[in-house]
């Protein structure tokens, strides 16, 4: 498909993987960006006019309402932004022949359980943003020829992720602490964007995990080769205790979360004929990077 240069649209560009995906693909296509202040999810009527004068061959939705405490506070806006506003571009692009991809979270996982999840594990989400992510991604599929990517703990040169603050804090010599009772595996913007490229490029459909590979983390284990990394560049003359957390302790997260959501990337793979770096890879070699 992506035999020549395209159109394609991309949602929420100032967030970390609309940026990402902006800048990827700008550079053999041409990139429309929708900000939310030019393309508000919220606002139908709006989203339905731009719409209509859009004129792409594939369409990047990676745009919602990402934080869970925030899905918590307003339900009827999540549901509007995560449910709703796929179902509207899935609707618009059956009509235009437009291929959408939608991405979603690994948080449509229950997580009592340790291991891999994998795409035919029957989803069952704790949180309203679980719920409303599980929603959209069904809205997207049921339009043939569209895609939809899981993602988890996105990292990369676009914005601050955990990885940045880790660095930060280590660098500042301030005590660091994370919680280390949840597990999952991260996602690097840079490998997303070639996964997403190769997945358009052999006409794959439906639902994939793209996230990195390796054994299940917690955001102290990553925390740990984040430090491991900097001793190791010379950054740091020695490692720092980082203090384990639990996810009951930590103030912050109100909505509950899987415990256990790290996913499978064995059908990523089979699909694109290579192999899925290992996160210890991407997050040494972004760490060493980030100067």
């Amino acid at each position: 498909m992506f035999g020549r240069a395209m159109r394609v649209a991309v949602t929420g560009t100032t967030g970390r993987v609309g940026k990402a995906l902006a800048r990827h693909f700008a550079g053999a296509h041409e990139v429309i960006a929708l900000p939310r202040v030019e393309f508000d999810f919220a606002d139908p009527k709006a989203m339905a006019a731009r719409l209509e004068d859009l004129d792409c061959e594939v369409f990047l939705n990676p745009g919602g309402l990402t934080s869970l405490e925030a899905c918590e506070d307003d339900p009827r806006l999540a549901r509007r932004l995560n449910v709703d506003a796929p179902a509207q571009l899935a609707e618009w692009s059956a009509r235009r022949g437009v291929k959408l991809v939608h991405f979603s979270t690994d948080y449509v996982f229950a997580g009592r359980t340790a291991g891999l999840r994998r795409e035919d594990e029957e989803p069952e989400p704790l949180s309203i943003y679980g719920t409303t992510k599980l929603a959209g991604e069904r809205a997207v599929l049921k339009e043939s020829g569209n895609l939809v990517l899981r993602v988890s703990w996105v990292f990369g040169p676009e914005k601050p992720s955990f990885i940045d603050s880790v660095i930060r804090q280590a660098l500042a010599g301030e005590s660091i602490s994370a919680v280390a009772d949840k597990f999952s595996l991260p996602t690097h913007t840079r490998d997303l964007c070639g996964w997403l490229e190769g997945l358009i490029e052999g006409r794959q459909t439906g639902l994939f995990h793209a996230c990195q590979s390796g054994l299940p983390v917690s955001w102290h284990g990553m925390a740990e080769a984040v430090v491991e990394e900097l001793v190791r560049d010379g950054r740091l003359s020695q490692p720092l205790v980082i203090r384990e957390v639990k996810m009951e302790e930590a103030g912050a997260l109100r909505a509950k979360r899987p415990r256990h959501s790290a996913m499978s990337t064995a059908k990523l793979q089979n699909a694109l004929g290579a192999r899925v770096r290992d996160w210890r890879d991407t997050v040494r070699g972004y760490v060493s990077e980030c100067r």
